[in-house]
C-alpha cells in the first residue's frame, strides 16, 4: 500500500515537472541543461527505486507532450530537431566500476 502512494506521488511530480519544462519550452524559452538533467536524473532516481520502469516513464513523457505540443515527440523532432530539450544518453559506460574503467 505505501510502495503504491510513493508510486502515485512520484508519477504526479514527474508529470508536474514535465509540464513545467514542456511548457517553458512552447513559450521559446532556453531550458537551462542543468534543469533537464536535473529532472533526468529524478527519473532516473524512480527507476532505481522501482517507482516506475524507464518504459512506463517515456509513456508519461509522450503523453505530457502531446498534452503540451499536440504532437509526438517524434514529429517535434522531425519538424524542429534543434528545439528538442531531452537527448538520449548512453550511461552504460558507467555500469562498470570506475576503478576498472580507468585501467
Amino acid at each position: 500500500m505505501q510502495q503504491e502512494i510513493q508510486q502515485e506521488r512520484f508519477t504526479e511530480e514527474v508529470a508536474r515537472r514535465l509540464r513545467q519544462l514542456f511548457a517553458n519550452s512552447k513559450l521559446g524559452m532556453q531550458i537551462p541543461v542543468v534543469e533537464r538533467h536535473r529532472l533526468e536524473g529524478f527519473m532516473q532516481a524512480g527507476i532505481y527505486l522501482g517507482l516506475n520502469s524507464k518504459a512506463e516513464l517515456a509513456q508519461l513523457m509522450e503523453e505530457i507532450h502531446i498534452e503540451v505540443f499536440g504532437k509526438t515527440i517524434a514529429e517535434h523532432k522531425a519538424e524542429a530537431p534543434h528545439v528538442w530539450v531531452f537527448e538520449e544518453i548512453d550511461y552504460r559506460q558507467f555500469d562498470t566500476p570506475a576503478y576498472e574503467r580507468s585501467r
